[in-house]
């Protein structure tokens, strides 16, 4: 075949999907709406309408002829945790449904995906990225957190989802938890489409806290007090210290955190009042004064109280962290909602085992009488400029983002809704862990979407493990941030003093 009429039928695959997508959403929305009433809605498909899309659809089919068609999506994902593998398995299932679709509806023609689910750290995944989508070699469909939309934008890597979102509103769309759609837009448009969310709470072991002489009631009644404000990131340190004075853990092992650079480390920030981005500016935001007492905060538990090990951000996730977390040596874990189901699938504890070991809160208040928090980092699926199929990919996208199979992910994985359909739907209801950590969402925080926050977040890394290295006092640290910002992001960020 000549490439003109390569092109041709390459079009009328395109078209005659797209009406095969009207057809169906429409399908959809008299499935799931109410009865209409006795004014006809001008959002039902009158008869008309879907003959004549009918008439157009075979007009196609005859354009296409016999020969079959295939489309082909690369797609891209990321744990890094195995546990999250149906990020890509999910956009498969979705390619197979779209395929039904296009069978029923007569269309000579198969969508194939290919790609890959990766397992890499989040630095070389996103470097393979970046330098893909650079040099426009990049796949169709990608998945990366929703932070990353500004940076991506900016370089004109994605496209931006507006229209499509407002075109396949009634297929899936509409379902999504409100708050997640600010999560994925970047100067007023919608860049990515949200995968799943999360929340980071602190993990405490209950069997270490019965050793100091806790109740059962008191253990169960702590994430209440957290939420009053009665319990605060110094009742914790004090509660850490007195744990290593008694003997019941070793110094160091009193309030663990992730032993590297990431999301988790503005929460501390947040608990005490700080704000991340000026609403008005998008400009970023450092209030010195709210930063010190974070450095406080940190200089007490490691270099005064004892409670966090010095050399904390030298060991290894798997090596190290989890392993000693499992074994019951730390008393306060500051984790993911996504590590349950690490532990029980990798490091041998049974679910049994870990109900019985350990309850888990939101972040305490810094001060007596203020708000919990937690922080969220939503995954989103993204769409590349080079794409050359990007409304076939929307539709995969939008058939991956339904209630059932976006559940299996958030059960085998440890992630929470995105779908306000999926807090009823038995697969995700029946799992007690995601039923006791819904709550979450509500006090969560998100980054702020802007493309230089990798540099304020690394700051806040580098400065915390001076800290706790004995590199550096309160003073130091907090000269040294300034310093750290000032450098790096000039005046893209607000310095509060």
């Amino acid at each position: 075949m000549s490439q003109a009429g390569t092109a041709r039928k390459t079009t009328a695959l395109l078209l005659a999907t797209l009406i095969v997508g009207v057809i169906i959403g429409y399908l959809i929305h008299w499935a799931v709406t109410p009865p209409a009433p006795a004014v006809p809605s001008e959002e039902y498909v009158p008869r008309s309408e879907y003959e004549r899309l009918q008439r157009e659809l075979e007009s196609l089919r005859a354009q296409l002829g016999a020969a079959p068609v295939e489309i082909v999506i690369t797609a891209w994902t990321i744990g890094p945790e195995k546990e999250s593998v149906y990020r890509q398995i999910n956009l498969e299932l979705a390619t197979a449904k779209l395929n039904e679709i296009l069978k029923i509806a007569g269309v000579p023609a198969t969508v194939r995906i290919e790609g890959e689910f990766s397992t890499a750290g989040w630095t070389d995944y996103r470097k393979k990225l970046y330098l893909a989508l650079e040099g426009g070699t990049g796949p169709c469909i990608f998945l990366t957190a929703h932070i990353d939309a500004a940076y991506l934008a900016e370089n004109g890597w994605i496209i931006p989802l507006d229209d499509y979102v407002k075109k396949y509103w009634n297929w899936t769309y509409y379902d999504i938890i409100g708050g997640l759609w600010d999560s994925v837009k970047y100067k007023g448009r919608i860049w990515g489409i949200p995968q799943d969310t999360e929340a980071r709470p602190i993990y405490y072991n209950k069997l270490l806290l019965k050793k100091l002489g806790w109740t059962d009631e008191q253990i169960n009644d702590l994430p209440n007090k957290v939420i009053r404000g009665e319990f605060t990131l110094y009742d914790m340190l004090s509660v850490a210290e007195e744990a290593v004075k008694k003997g019941v853990i070793e110094p160091g092992y009193g309030i663990w955190h992730r032993p590297n650079a990431g999301p988790d480390w503005p929460i501390v920030y947040l608990a005490f009042g700080g704000q991340l981005q000026d609403p008005t500016t998008g400009k970023l935001v450092a209030d010195m004064k709210v930063w010190r007492k974070v450095f406080e905060w940190y200089y007490e538990a490691s270099r005064v109280r004892n409670v966090i090990l010095d050399k904390l951000t030298s060991l290894d996730w798997n090596r190290d962290i989890h392993p000693s977390i499992v074994a019951g040596k730390v008393l306060f874990w500051m984790g993911g909602t996504w590590h349950p189901p690490q532990w029980i699938a990798t490091w041998g504890l049974s679910e049994d085992k870990f109900w019985e070991m350990f309850g888990f809160m939101l972040y305490p208040p810094g001060e007596k009488g203020g708000k919990p928090v937690t922080l969220s980092q939503p995954m989103a699926y993204y769409i590349s400029k080079t794409c050359k199929y990007p409304e076939v990919a929307f539709l995969i996208i939008t058939l991956a983002t339904d209630p059932y199979i976006n559940s299996l992910h958030a059960v085998h994985s440890g992630h929470l809704a995105i779908l306000y359909s999926q807090l009823s739907n038995p697969a995700y209801t029946l799992d007690k862990f995601l039923a006791a950590t819904g709550y979450m969402v509500e006090y969560a925080k998100y980054q702020p979407i802007h493309p230089r926050w990798g540099d304020y977040s690394t700051a806040i890394f580098e400065v915390i493990k001076g800290i706790e290295t004995g590199q550096f006092t309160v003073d130091a640290a907090l000269a040294t941030f300034k310093d750290l910002l000032k450098s790096r992001l000039g005046d893209e960020v607000i310095i509060r003093e």
